[in-house]
């Protein structure tokens, strides 16, 4: 089995040394690392060359662009996605391959999400049955966790580029479909977390969701199914953004919250938005305190 591991670079030259040792030192070599460059104005290219990284310089195009780039530029069968600001630990791509039966098209990881004042926490994967049903209304699959098949990322043309967030969700959405996915429970994938990150703009979010709704997640749905389902995956996701502003110190959390219960307000529907806004509107209320 060969390896590619692709790496979209856009302005991460502070990133690239600690994403490129952590592939570097993985106790299964991949066959080659590349990283695309996707029209940085720093030193990242001539960085990610000198650590020993095959770069690919592109226009600017986004993050999805820049991973179609490096998959349709890499030789080997398997494709490993890491961001660059991301890491592994030295085991990952040993136990993933590990876990590849002939029906296999992704494998995926837990995570341990970190920041500059150290490891905030660890999120065991979910099984892969699970994932793959919440699918349908919620994205449990990190990118850098995943290794896939190359021929299966490729499928109509590859991660979506009109969209500048949710690609991984509709990529997997996609993938589910055509194979079976495996799961490394252990957070073997850590995840980079700071206030500029794309993760961290709820409204993005929201706005590329809208752009995959009908077109992937209720493709296969129709008449009052469909209608419902598209009210779930709005509640959901709308707590999501609101968990986003929370974490990000942003002022909309309560209204996100309470978008989410006003879109499905049923309790038997993913029941800890109720608890969430709760805890939401009490955060608000002391900061309101605080400020008098």
């Amino acid at each position: 089995m060969k390896i590619s591991v692709v790496i979209p670079a856009y302005n991460a030259a502070v990133f690239l040394p600690r994403c490129l040792e952590s592939v570097f030192a993985q106790t299964l070599k991949p066959d080659e690392v590349i990283v695309v460059d996707d029209g940085s104005t720093d030193n990242s290219a001539a960085l990610a060359a000198g650590l020993g990284a095959k770069v690919i310089s592109r226009r600017n195009g986004g993050l999805s662009a820049a991973r179609n780039t490096g998959i349709q530029n890499a030789s080997s069968e398997w494709i490993a996605l890491l961001d660059a600001d991301d890491m592994w630990v030295p085991t990952k791509l040993e136990r993933q391959v590990a876990c590849i039966r002939p029906e296999t098209v992704l494998v995926y990881t837990g995570i341990r999400i970190f920041d500059d004042s150290g490891v905030r926490c660890e999120r065991p994967a979910v099984d892969a049955i699970s994932a793959r049903k919440m699918l349908r209304y919620r994205n449990s699959i990190t990118p850098s966790t995943v290794l896939a098949r190359r021929d299966m990322l490729m499928r109509g043309e590859g991660f979506r580029e009109d969209i500048r967030a949710c690609e991984d969700w509709e990529m997997w959405a996609r993938l589910r479909i055509v194979g079976e996915f495996e799961a490394v429970t252990d957070a073997l994938t850590g995840y980079y977390v700071y206030p500029k990150s794309l993760s961290a703009n709820p409204q993005t979010m929201l706005q590329a969701l809208d752009r995959i709704i009908d077109t992937t997640l209720l493709a296969d749905l129709h008449g009052v199914r469909r209608w419902v389902w598209r009210r779930r995956i709005r509640a959901v996701q709308l707590c999501s953004a609101g968990l986003i502003a929370r974490d990000n110190g942003l002022k909309d959390e309560v209204r996100y919250m309470l978008q989410s219960l006003r879109a499905w307000p049923s309790p038997f529907w993913e029941p800890r938005r109720f608890a969430l806004f709760v805890v939401s509107a009490r955060n608000s209320f002391r900061r309101r305190e605080e400020a008098r």
